[in-house]
């Protein structure tokens, strides 16, 4: 049974191994190494860890894998967010890597039912309101710290700012059509931020 515990939890920002990510993997990596082992973390929550796809067999994590390789982490327990056929998300996994063993991992999406909104600024118009879905899951896992001790870790990552897709009022990610369709995305992103949060 430990007498302390470290937490820590950092955002990896896009972790991945593409050839067009700038700046590449090979260039971050004595970077991020050397914060994380910096950390001395007993418990380390991850957001935003890519999925790789090889050349045979089901997507994984290995830029992660890459990452922790030659360090304490290495020999962690792991578990992170997964799709419904079992495999990690192409893009913003979440990650619990634990000196404790991992007694039961959950994902939720929401407690409550999911909202109902109708995009008013939307081309072409919507005539009826859509669930407004959380694009991002809570990772919740609760680990054995010996002793009948439970710990219970909730890695969150909310929803960014930056406003939701409008079908028709974007030109590009960054570029809006209209005023009042940038501000009914931002109000969608606040909504879903909110609504992950509850």
């Amino acid at each position: 049974m430990p007498t302390s515990l470290r937490l820590a939890t950092f955002n990896l920002e896009n972790l991945d191994d593409k050839p067009t990510e700038k700046p590449a993997l090979a260039v971050r990596l004595p970077y991020l190494r050397q914060a994380l082992v910096r950390l001395r973390a007993d418990v380390l929550c991850l957001q935003e860890v890519n999925g790789q796809e090889p050349a045979t067999g089901p997507r994984t994590l290995a830029a992660l894998g890459t990452l922790v390789a030659g360090t304490p982490y290495e020999f962690f327990h792991l578990t992170h967010t997964k799709t419904v056929t079992g495999v990690p998300y192409d893009a913003r996994n979440l990650v619990v890597l634990s000196r404790f063993p991992i007694l039961q991992t959950q994902q939720i999406r929401s407690t409550e039912g999911m909202p109902l909104y109708r995009k008013v600024t939307a081309q072409p118009l919507e005539l009826e309101a859509k669930r407004v879905e959380w694009e991002r899951p809570l990772l919740v896992v609760q680990l054995d710290q010996g002793g009948g001790l439970v710990l219970h870790v909730i890695n969150v990552h909310l929803k960014s700012k930056l406003p939701s897709d409008i079908p028709g009022q974007q030109k590009d990610q960054y570029t809006w059509r209209s005023a009042s369709g940038w501000a009914e995305g931002y109000f969608l992103s606040s909504m879903k931020r909110v609504g992950q949060a509850h």
